[in-house]
């Protein structure tokens, strides 16, 4: 009698483990603080409400807000679906006042056999979603081209499964050297696609011109046709001459890159002129671009990024900001270019402290050796 307690109380005790296991207070939050509010955030945009919230708060207009936010919940289940959820809900409520014991039990197998349902519909997603991640990755350069006046090193994580961030570089005739990195406006796989398609646009285009402003143009004008209204991509697009002691910068909008001078040891935000892709398709955009040549020396670093990195928060809301990459970058500035991206990739974990990225983190390091 007391070996088979014993064994009914392991069998508890692993069953315990096995259904609390990954359950962490960091996990509990997220439920509470992001998941919970993502949802209602999406349910919401489903309803009315997302034009005109309620001007006062009472108990009528919160209950009207419960009822919008629950009939948001149930249109996006399939008819069958919210059928027997329907029918669900009510066997609950009547046979829990009616003391109709097997009508609770039933109630409750439905719901977990809806919820089991969902479940599979999300897992079966998510399996294409990291097919789609793969793809994403196979479209990113495989090896890193290889100029022996430069060092070269690469980053990109997105924030979800797949991201709007991109990046490529493209070793042209005589050692020169193209590089691009992007955002696409938004998350997911719309900006995914988008990214995609204008990596292998910039591939296509670095083939015909090595002039940065040329190429923007180009992608600007393939772009400007196939993007939905309201979407724009941000660029910038870096140009290395071997043996010009050069490099040439054209941006579309994006975030200035960072450009370390060894001679000095300062650190410069690099600002030329220019707008969003995909925003203006005729002369406006041309007249807004413009070039930025500068000489270059033994040490001096280009580092290009996206708003991922300088917009990441911590735990207490607070961004890591331009300054703090600045001067990671200047910590690690003797270093090669992968040990550069390194450092800023320690200094950027060390400040989230774990915490999920808010965006796509995609850097890409120069430095003239």
């Amino acid at each position: 009698m007391k070996t088979h307690l014993r064994k009914k109380i392991d069998q508890a005790k692993e069953f315990y483990r096995l259904y609390t296991s990954g359950l962490n207070r960091k996990e509990i939050e997220r439920l509470l603080k992001k998941d919970a509010l993502e949802a209602f955030e999406y349910y919401k945009e489903k309803t009315s409400l997302r034009d005109k919230a309620p001007a006062t708060k009472s108990f009528k207009t919160t209950m009207r807000v419960v009822k919008e936010i629950f009939l948001s919940f149930l249109m996006q289940l399939t008819p069958g679906r919210r059928l027997f959820y329907g029918l669900s809900v009510v066997g609950f409520v009547l046979g829990f006042l009616w003391t109709k014991w097997l009508w609770v039990i039933g109630a409750f197998a439905i719901l977990n056999l809806l919820l089991a349902l969902e479940l599979a519909n999300k897992l079966t997603t998510r399996d294409e979603l990291e097919i789609a991640r793969e793809i994403q990755v196979s479209l990113q350069p495989r090896k890193l081209p290889e100029i022996p006046e430069l060092s070269i090193s690469s980053f990109s994580k997105p924030a979800k499964i797949v991201g709007g961030d991109f990046f490529n570089i493209v070793k042209r005739q005589n050692n020169q050297l193209l590089s691009i990195v992007g955002d696409v406006a938004g998350k997911g796989i719309p900006a995914a696609l988008y990214a995609a398609h204008i990596q292998s646009m910039f591939e296509s285009l670095s083939e015909q011109s090595a002039s940065p402003a040329d190429i923007m143009k180009g992608l600007n004008q393939l772009i400007c046709r196939r993007l939905r209204e309201g979407d724009f991509i941000t660029a910038v697009i870096a140009f290395f001459e071997s043996g010009q002691n050069s490099m040439t910068i054209a941006r579309a909008g994006h975030n200035w890159p960072l450009y370390y001078q060894a001679q000095t040891q300062t650190i410069q935000s690099l600002r030329p002129p220019g707008v969003c892709l995909g925003i203006d398709m005729d002369m406006g955009f041309s007249e807004c671009l413009r070039e930025e040549t500068l000489p270059v020396h033994s040490g001096d670093i280009l580092l290009l990024y996206s708003d991922g990195i300088t917009e990441a928060m911590n735990s207490s809301n607070h961004l890591f900001d331009l300054s703090r990459l600045t001067s990671a970058l200047r910590e690690s500035a003797h270093f090669s270019a992968a040990k550069i991206i390194e450092g800023i990739n320690h200094r950027l974990d060390e400040f989230i402290e774990s915490e999920e990225l808010h965006d796509d983190v995609t850097m890409v390091a120069i430095k003239v050796k």
